[in-house]
């Protein structure tokens, strides 16, 4: 079972208007789409978003994982429906402008994460499960020299080799949280974010998340920002709900346990919607891959499990989406889990902008940023823009922009503009 799959509550069916007038799943739809795209605020009207796009959103954030996508099928229709509104905005004022996702104009984003389920095994579990352990592994546990299952520091270490952040989800039961509050210390001194791992049942309650979060702060002092719960367990019609009303800034738990893919086709950072038609503060990081899916449900050996990560980091790198990789810290050690280095590579190779999630949800919301179009086409403006947000542009041929507050990559009447942090103005001579 992936999760409870009831629709959410919205003003109308995703399959239709539902009575003749604007629904309130429309002006949802229409918000999805311009964040998606970095549009300015208002640009689209709900009519103006085409019905089976607006479905596909619909749908998707309702929870109907029927059809679970090998590609982010929804960020593909979004990003289709950005190159019509761009050849009308050139016809009507000769200019087009949207903000990029990622810092820089990054082609993609990961958000690198790590589940704490445990933290030890009685060693007759490990000589039981010794083949999957390097020999040097193996000898220095049975000395009592090292934790096989304990790899907090390890992950960290690697990590920070690379230059790169993650964040770990601490289970609040399980394990004496006590018993890794100095590695929570490291963990949040040099950069990494602490979140909460949800326990049983608070999925659908909300007295069971807060006492979670009670039991975290109590353990290891830290307030989470952050949430994944337990076995991607998932109430469409409540959790969301739950995770926002308990203090959490965003939530990554959609996303699959026994198949590859995209559990609901959306790979990009997105608000749930809300009672009403409108969306929650909350935010969702889709979860791309786990990978106890490639060595526990799927039985694939290592190099196979390599090429199928690939492969997804590929179709999130095609729609500048956000690649979230659940990689289990006890797993490290292990055949299959010891491949995460390489993953890692794989990214920073790439020139993805790799974060922890609540870095990523720091970004989304700091590059909400309204993006403001001048009359007639002269330029447009980013007040409060973040440091490296991104600005792509088109116009006319015969027209050249000059920037205030950042500075002009590639030029021309093609180009983007990127901000100092402060205010970002762009206007067009000719």
């Amino acid at each position: 079972m992936q999760g409870d799959r009831t629709p959410r509550s919205h003003g109308a069916s995703p399959s239709g208007r539902g009575g003749g007038g604007v629904s309130a799943d429309e002006p949802y739809a229409s918000g999805f789409v311009e964040e998606a795209l970095g549009l300015p605020a208002g640009m689209l009207s709900p009519s103006q978003v085409p019905v089976p796009l607006r479905n596909a959103v619909l749908s998707s954030v309702a929870g109907d994982e029927a059809a679970v996508s090998a590609a982010p099928a929804v960020d593909g229709l979004v990003n289709a429906f950005r190159d019509k509104l761009e050849a009308e905005a050139l016809e009507s004022t000769g200019l087009f402008a949207s903000k990029a996702k990622w810092p820089g104009g990054a082609p993609f984003a990961a958000c690198l994460t790590h589940d704490v389920d445990t933290i030890s095994r009685p060693i007759s579990q490990v000589l039981e499960r010794r083949t999957r352990f390097a020999a040097s592994d193996l000898l220095l546990a049975m000395a009592g020299a090292r934790s096989l299952y304990d790899n907090i520091d390890y992950v960290a270490s690697m990590e920070s080799a690379r230059n790169v952040r993650s964040s770990f989800y601490l289970l609040s039961s399980g394990y004496d949280l006590a018993s890794v509050s100095a590695e929570v210390g490291r963990l949040l001194r040099g950069g990494w974010e602490v979140g909460l791992h949800g326990d049983f049942g608070t999925h659908d309650s909300l007295d069971a998340m807060r006492a979670a979060v009670e039991k975290l702060k109590a353990g290891t002092g830290v307030v989470p920002e952050g949430l994944r719960e337990h076995y991607l367990r998932f109430d469409y019609g409540k959790t969301w709900e739950i995770a926002e009303e308990a203090g959490f800034a965003y939530d990554t738990s959609v996303g699959n346990r026994d198949k590859l893919g995209f559990r609901i086709g959306v790979s990009t950072p997105f608000h749930p919607p809300s009672r009403g038609g409108g969306r929650m503060k909350i935010l969702e990081l889709p979860m791309a891959l786990m990978d106890t899916t490639l060595w526990g449900y799927l039985k694939l050996d290592e190099e196979k499990g390599l090429e199928e990560a690939r492969s997804l980091i590929e179709s999130v790198s095609k729609v500048n989406g956000l690649f979230t990789l659940l990689w289990h810290q006890e797993s490290v050690r292990m055949k299959g889990g010891r491949i995460y280095p390489k993953l890692v590579d794989e990214l920073v190779k790439r020139k993805a902008f790799v974060a922890g999630g609540a870095a990523i949800a720091n970004w989304w919301r700091a590059r909400a940023a309204p993006l403001r179009m001048a009359e007639r086409g002269a330029g447009f403006d980013v007040d409060d823009a973040p440091k490296g947000l991104c600005v792509n542009f088109r116009a006319k041929a015969d027209r050249k922009a000059t920037v205030t507050g950042g500075k002009l990559v590639k030029g021309g009447a093609s180009g983007a503009a990127v901000a100092d942090g402060g205010k970002l103005t762009v206007r067009f001579e000719g």
